[in-house]
């Protein structure tokens, strides 16, 4: 068992099955996720024999990071190699005032959006609580030799963090901790394809920020570039987020990119426009980042101008999210191209 995936709760009931007091549970937490040891003998105010007895059934392996490419923005991917062999991505794009790093939830993804090279790649599996986890850390270690910290985390790498979500809410916990890493979840953003039915439990559970994908305005055009949406039409998923349990001055994003001919005229700005103030939510703008064998085409910046201003003029707040990585294959929609393997 790696106990870099307990919760403060798992890890507690962990404890009281060896006959431990609870505090232990609170000792070995930090030495965890705060101190981020890497082995048990580190744990310096932890007995010799807790030590040795935890040590023979528990692990706290971390991730390798196999290869990193730094775009001239300062956009950073790390690509980090897992215990079967397969492969995952991690952004870090930093700021002036904070640094966001980019998670995956998942070795490849099952969705096929047909605009994402990562959903091109097919499905390997879910990632465990301490391979999420870790991606932080490992990023966090990079990050604090330029003496910063990642100040906010998205949930929008590799995979649809909502058909794992056990494990992404669990990992919620773990870095929202007191004792942990002690993040803010409105530091937190979970980005979904539109898995409908698991919105209630990521809002009610963690109270984290939430971002749909959602790139159409009407379930014909959805279907054809989403197939999720058969699945889970919009006026479902409308219907989830506005239930879904969250802070009331953060609204939800609707992220919406601009494919050349498909999605990008006045008329998909009305329905989008229509959408958003049905949702009271604000709408990200985003470029389309090409990638090998796709037959899409990038919106002319004319065009994403004047799509914005026909949302703005409606009194929506849209903004135009700049490509960060892209020469890496770092930005949004390219994870996977340079280095995913299947095992």
């Amino acid at each position: 068992m790696n106990l870099r995936g307990l919760t403060m709760q798992e890890l507690t009931e962990e404890m009281l099955a060896l006959h431990q007091p609870k505090f232990r549970a609170k000792q070995l937490f930090q030495w965890i996720h705060q101190h981020r040891v890497v082995n048990f003998s580190d744990m310096l105010n932890v007995s010799k024999e807790l030590r040795a007895s935890i040590d023979a059934a528990h692990t706290l392996t971390q991730l390798t990071i196999t290869e990193r490419h730094l775009s001239q923005d300062g956009t950073e991917k790390l690509t980090m190699t897992l215990e079967d062999k397969s492969v995952i991505e991690a952004v870090i794009i930093p700021d002036k005032k904070r640094i966001t790093l980019c998670v995956s939830s998942q070795a490849g993804c099952p969705l096929n959006c047909s605009f994402c090279k990562t959903g091109h790649l097919g499905f390997l599996r879910n990632l465990t609580v301490a391979e999420i986890v870790g991606q932080v850390y490992a990023a966090q270690k990079i990050v604090e030799k330029q003496e910063r910290r990642i100040t906010n985390i998205v949930y929008m790498g590799m995979g649809e963090p909502l058909l794992n979500t056990g494990n992404v809410i669990k990992s919620i916990q773990i870095l929202t901790d007191d004792f942990g890493q002690n993040f803010s979840n409105r530091k937190i953003t979970v980005s979904t394809a539109g898995i409908a039915d698991q919105l209630h439990q990521l809002g009610s559970e963690t109270g984290v920020n939430l971002a749909i994908s959602l790139h159409a305005a009407t379930n014909e055009l959805r279907d054809k570039i989403m197939p999720i949406n058969k699945q889970f039409p919009l006026e479902v998923l409308m219907k989830a987020i506005r239930e879904y349990p969250a802070h009331k001055r953060k609204k939800t994003v609707l992220e919406y990119i601009l494919l050349k001919g498909i999605n990008d005229s006045a008329a998909d700005a009305k329905k989008l426009a229509k959408i958003t103030h049905q949702l009271d939510a604000k709408v990200n703008l985003i470029p389309f980042n090409s990638f090998e064998g796709t037959s899409f085409e990038a919106s002319s910046e004319e065009v994403v101008l004047a799509f914005q201003k026909l949302l703005v003029d409606k009194h929506i707040t849209a903004i135009i999210r700049t490509a960060r990585g892209d020469e890496s294959s770092a930005a949004c929609g390219q994870l996977g191209v340079l280095s995913h393997k299947k095992s």
